[in-house]
């Protein structure tokens, strides 16, 4: 027969046990996971969706599932302008967008949209790791969109339903333009008459005449099979815009230093891969348009073309803050 306690032992267990019962319910419970909605107006094996589903495998890796994200290709969640609002009201977490769109809502990023600004790929990648990134990540922090790495998107040329060798070949020409004042200028500056239309559209606005052509990268212009309908690329160069790998602001205030640290390196690290592949994917897309029949028109002396923006960075470029910005991305080595 099992001997009962004694009244004070009785009371001694009690008082452990309760003890114990309430150390527990201090305890804290583990970190609910969190389901993060991701937007990509590309396709998952563009090198942009290359890059996010790094990115997304990295955090999920290194958060271990606390924070689960899933990206959406091709538009899924909508056109860019749509995502960018549903970005800043936080139904969309995370997203890789063009800076360009921003231009009415960011100041400094109409610099990284001015055209015939970089030299080459190497000369944009320096400006945007640096200094003007960080002008650029704070004007977007104050609408809602925190910045964590950058993206190439390579040199943009026009591509037309008919050859285009000078600025006067564009004339009258309906080029479309994504949405931003300053490519509307732009465009209005070679002579040719914008016309904004979502990216989805331009494919079908090409085959019907809406448009006579559009102005993009070797990989967009290949993998829309914007080739089909126009024929023929001129390789203007006349812009390089760099891209943003974002989170919403409203996600990013919720976050721990931890978790920050984080989603920026895997960001960080996302980007190298995506500019790998970027840098691969543009070669194999111009020697599959141009085996598809294009004719490429080679743009071999752009001074006749950049001299025509002048009007376009007297008004984008005239505040003194963006202007000195302009200064020291032209004074990079």
């Amino acid at each position: 027969m099992t001997p009962v306690p004694s009244r004070p032992r009785r009371a001694l267990f009690a008082a452990v046990a309760a003890a114990a019962l309430g150390f527990i319910g201090l305890a804290p419970a583990p970190a609910a996971a969190q389901e993060w909605r991701g937007w990509n107006i590309h396709a998952a094996d563009y090198p942009n969706g290359i890059g996010m589903d790094a990115f997304a495998r990295m955090v999920g890796e290194r958060t271990n599932n606390r924070i689960r994200m899933r990206t959406f290709h091709s538009a899924q969640l909508g056109q860019q302008d749509e995502a960018i609002q549903q970005m800043r009201l936080g139904t969309i977490d995370f997203a890789n967008f063009n800076l360009s769109p921003f231009n009415n809502l960011a100041p400094s990023t109409n610099v990284v949209t001015l055209p015939f600004l970089f030299r080459n790929v190497a000369h944009m990648q320096a400006a945007i790791d640096g200094p003007t990134g960080e002008a650029i990540a704070q004007d977007l922090e104050r609408i809602g969109i925190i910045s964590l790495a950058w993206y190439d998107a390579g040199a943009r040329s026009i591509y037309t339903t008919r050859a285009v060798r000078t600025p006067a070949d564009l004339r009258g020409m309906k080029i479309r333009v994504q949405t931003s004042d300053l490519w509307i200028d732009l465009m209005r500056a070679l002579g040719a008459n914008p016309t904004p239309l979502p990216f989805g559209e331009v494919f079908t606005s090409l085959q019907s005449g809406v448009i006579d052509g559009a102005e993009n990268n070797w990989p967009s212009y290949e993998s829309t099979r914007h080739f089909e309908v126009a024929r023929f690329y001129s390789t203007t160069e006349h812009s390089n815009v760099p891209e943003v790998l974002a989170v919403s602001a409203q996600r990013w205030n919720r976050l721990n230093a931890a978790d920050r640290a984080i989603l920026r390196d895997a960001a960080r690290e996302s980007a190298a891969i995506q500019r790998r592949s970027w840098a691969e994917r543009e070669t194999v897309s111009r020697q599959r348009v141009v085996a598809a029949g294009v004719t490429v028109v080679e743009i071999t002396d752009r001074a006749p073309w950049a001299a025509l923006m002048e009007p376009v960075y007297a008004k984008y470029a005239s505040d003194a803050r963006l202007a000195e910005m302009v200064r020291q991305i032209r004074a990079m080595p």
